[in-house]
């Protein structure tokens, strides 16, 4: 009797862990459906943005987690999407600027797509994942890659006529797929669509090029803002920052609308902030198209979509214009996670997070873990949103930017570091290895910006930067690695 009973156990027991096996073997086949858009900050229904229209992307939220408080690690294309695809941060890349590739310095290294093509998914990109450059593109890292350079930046002639930047905006009465990013939402269907026939898991990585500028969009989307909604708030520059903290907004100088130097006529501003949000709406509705395929195919409950910006963005405020900054607004970005099954879906988190989290994250829900990345996963706040989660986020930025393109090297890095209620930053002369300058901001509420520098400026502000300084020390000489609890 007791061998039989024995016998029963074991094979109880070997049922138990057959089921556990085919339960992991079912999260580890789950879909990813990985959506990045260029340029834009949280201006979203689901962050609390009134005026923005985005109902595809607050329907997103609702299936998911939306992270409040996340942050990249540089607030510039390459340096930030180099960083999330590697897991690795910009000191450890290598990469400051739109011109290096990580694999100069990391040919061994392993991207997040990487990862999962070598772990039996089909990988494919469509529009920019990578730096929107031949240089900075990695072949390797796909099963099939769209060429990110197909699509129209203009459609009306007057702008098409010359070469390289032309007007700043544009308005045109035409289909949505006459832009690249409606082209790009049509690439990502048929893939979908392709994918979906197949018994292999994907990832598909579809790269949105708006609200980058030119804030170029189909009429109907500007038609759903009154113009006189916008104008710049907050133009001042928080008291007491350093000069080392600006630029004079290069990217947006380039325009053939735009002054070469001073202020933009007020009537200019309310044109190019009514363009952004067009914009963002216009992806907001490719979004729609690709959650709707999604649903006709019957793979929303096997898929996890992420919805990630790859850094935020100026629209006038502290006398600032598109990214390339420590400030909060260049460095918050919007984080979506709507992962099948976890219980905290449909919440938000005021947690810290920082964009290197996304790959860990991924490999965790997919159970297929690596070792060796910067960030940790946010599964647990995924699974519980209000729970604790005391760490910081770091992003950092150099001067002069860009270098090489002014053939000059990077004289200056600004090391910065944010924690619920601070944010400080230090910029290193590099030739000498000293502290240039110092920034402390206290920032009571999410979203907020820097207003003073109070750096010295009371007991409070002393003590709150040397823990501050303490940490960055520490992240500048590569000593801080994420430890989950």
């Amino acid at each position: 009797m007791m061998k039989l009973r024995g016998k029963l156990c074991l094979l109880l027991g070997i049922m138990l862990v057959n089921a556990v096996q085919m339960s992991t073997k079912g999260q580890q086949r789950k879909n990813i459906l990985f959506l990045v858009v260029d340029d834009l900050r949280p201006d979203i229904g689901c962050y609390g943005d009134q005026r923005a229209y985005t109902p595809n992307i607050d329907k997103l939220a609702e299936r998911g987690v939306v992270f409040r408080n996340a942050y990249c690690q540089q607030a510039v294309c390459s340096p930030s999407r180099t960083s999330m695809l590697t897991g690795l941060r910009p000191d450890e890349t290598g990469v400051h600027d739109l011109q290096v590739h990580f694999r100069e310095n990391l040919p061994g290294a392993v991207t997040l797509p990487q990862h999962f093509k070598g772990n039996g998914y089909f990988t494919a990109s469509v529009g920019k994942i990578f730096h929107n450059s031949k240089r900075t593109l990695d072949s390797v890292s796909w099963t099939e890659e769209i060429s990110p350079f197909d699509g129209n930046t203009y459609v009306l002639p007057e702008n098409r006529s010359g070469k390289g930047k032309q007007r700043a905006t544009e308005m045109a009465d035409v289909p949505d797929t006459a832009y690249s990013d409606g082209k790009i939402a049509e690439d990502a269907i048929r893939l979908l669509a392709e994918a979906g026939r197949t018994d292999n898991p994907f990832f598909i990585a579809v790269g949105f090029k708006k609200p980058h500028a030119p804030f170029c969009a189909p009429k109907r989307y500007w038609d759903l803002y009154e113009r006189s909604a916008f104008g710049v708030v907050h133009r001042e520059r928080p008291v007491g920052s350093p000069e080392l903290s600006f630029h004079q907004w290069q990217e947006l100088r380039g325009y053939s609308d735009v002054p070469d130097a001073g202020p933009i006529p007020p009537e200019q501003e309310q044109e190019l902030i009514h363009g952004y949000y067009a914009c963002i709406s216009y992806v907001d509705a490719q979004i729609g198209r690709l959650m709707d395929e999604l649903e006709t195919l019957g793979l929303s409950d096997s898929t996890i979509i992420v919805l990630w910006g790859d850094h935020g963005y100026h629209l006038g405020e502290q006398d600032l214009w598109c990214k390339s900054t420590n400030f909060e607004l260049d460095v918050r970005v919007p984080l979506i996670i709507a992962a099948p099954g976890m219980a905290g879906n449909g919440s938000a988190t005021d947690a810290m997070v920082e964009s290197v989290d996304i790959y860990p994250t991924l490999n965790e829900l997919c159970g297929i873990p690596m070792a060796g990345l910067s960030g940790i996963s946010l599964r647990p706040l995924l699974a519980q949103p209000s729970m604790s989660w005391d760490y910081p986020a770091f992003s950092q930025f150099v001067r002069p930017y860009p270098a090489i393109h002014n053939s000059k090297r990077a004289s200056h890095m600004g090391y910065s570091v944010r924690i619920p209620g601070w944010r400080c930053t230090y910029w290193y002369d590099l030739e000498k290895n000293t502290v240039a300058a110092k920034e402390l901001y206290r920032l009571d509420n999410g979203g907020d910006m820097e207003t003073e520098n109070i750096v010295g400026k009371s007991a409070r502000s002393r003590k709150a930067e040397k823990r501050l300084s303490y940490l960055l020390n520490q992240y500048r000489n590569g000593q801080y690695r994420k430890v989950q609890n």
